[in-house]
Parts: structure tokens; sequence; C-alpha cells
């Protein structure tokens, strides 16, 4: 059985002047590239949690202490994979002031998402046809909100897995939560990381059963790890 390690970080740890600067020393140089190509601060603050989490999930893989300078390479959607370590597969997200990582042997997708408002028509546009009609008989605008951003959360986990992202039709997956699979072969787990927060880890089903890690949050562990605090 193998697992699947799931990580989050709460980025504004990283957000004053010096732990960034300090933190992009330890970055590889695409990952460096990405977070200074940004604009605002806050997606650059992500950009550099993204890389630490990359990197001590390969520090700790290898068993070094020193930067490890990534080659990445890309599959047919453009999912990025590390081709020098093929049995550390890893999938990004982040939202708002969360940065969430999931790390397995095996394909994985993972996202992170933070509640925010949501117009009833974006619901019909992602929603498979028996998730909208659960929708539809729930009292509460606080039920429908959960099941909406564990819906969206969940689909857009599968659609990092299989790397089709953004051009996934959504209404053609469909999220079983009893069940914890996402149709048509994913098979997942769902958390609440933070208040205010939902993800989503996602990977295919096959005879071997993954076994899911409990989300852990290694914001204080990053900051010990790399020395930033």
């Amino acid at each position: 059985m193998s697992e699947i390690s799931v990580y989050t970080v709460r980025t504004g740890a990283f957000s004053g002047e010096e732990p960034a600067r300090r933190a992009c020393r330890e970055l590889d140089r695409v990952r460096l590239g990405k977070a200074d190509a940004c604009k605002r601060k806050e997606d650059r603050v992500r950009s550099i949690c993204c890389g630490l989490l990359l990197q001590y999930a390969l520090r700790r893989y290898l068993k070094t202490e020193e930067k490890v300078e990534i080659r990445y390479a890309f599959g047919p959607y453009g999912k990025p994979y590390l081709p020098e370590y093929p049995r550390l597969q890893f999938s990004l997200s982040h939202s708002g002031g969360l940065v969430g990582a999931a790390f397995a042997d095996r394909e994985v997708g993972l996202d992170v998402q933070a509640v925010r408002p949501v117009r009833k028509t974006m619901a019909r546009r992602i929603f498979s046809a028996s998730e909208y009609d659960r929708y539809e008989h729930m009292v509460s605008c606080e039920e429908q909100t959960d099941w909406f951003f564990r819906c969206w959360c969940a689909k857009e986990s599968y659609a990092k897995l299989t790397g089709e992202g953004l051009g996934t039709d959504f209404r053609r997956i469909c999220f079983v939560p009893e069940h914890r699979c996402i149709l048509p072969d994913g098979v997942c787990m769902e958390d609440t990381p933070a208040p205010g927060y939902y993800l989503n880890v996602c990977t295919r089903r096959t005879e071997e059963a993954p076994h899911f890690g409990r989300t852990k949050d290694t914001t204080e562990e990053l900051l010990r790890y790399f020395r930033l605090s």
C-alpha cells in the first residue's frame, strides 16, 4: 500500500521581506523564475511556498540537505513532473492564504479552495445531473455553499490528476463522497485544512489501494527546516 503525503503552508508566515528573500535562496532556478515573474506580492509568496514544498519533499526523498536543481518535464496537457524521480509524483495548489501539495509514488492531483461568494449559475456549469439535483434539494445556503466547494475541489483535483486542467468538462465528472470517489476512475480524500478552506486529493483507482496520509500543516516545520525564522 502506497501513501500519499499531503502538506499545507500558511503563506502569511513567509510574506515578510526577509523570510521571502531568504526563502528564494532555497528554490531551484525554474521556480525562482516563476516567483520573480509574479507581479503581485501575494502571488509571489504563494509561488515561493510551492517551491519550498517541492524542495522539502525532494530533499527528504533524496536524504540530502543541499538544494536540488530540479529538471522539469511536462505531460501532453502541460502537467509538470520530475523525469529524474519518477517515483515522486506531485501536485501543487494555492488559494487565498493557503498552499497545498501532495506527493506520491503514483500520479496524483490536489486542489485547495478558499470559500468566496459564487453565483448559482456557476453550479450549473460544473455540476453533473446528480450533483445538481442534490444541490437543489438542500435547504440552506450554507449547505449549498458547502456542497458546491466540496464538488468543485474534487473536480479540480481530478483535472489536475489527468493533467487536462481547465479543459475538463466538469459536468462529466461526478463526486461521490459516500464512496470517496470521483467518477469515472478517481479515488479521493477531502479535508478542511483551515477555517474557510476546502482540500481534495485524488489518484486513479487501481488494485493497490492508496493510503491517504492526514493533511499536515508544515508552516512551522518549513520555517525551521530552511532556517527562515
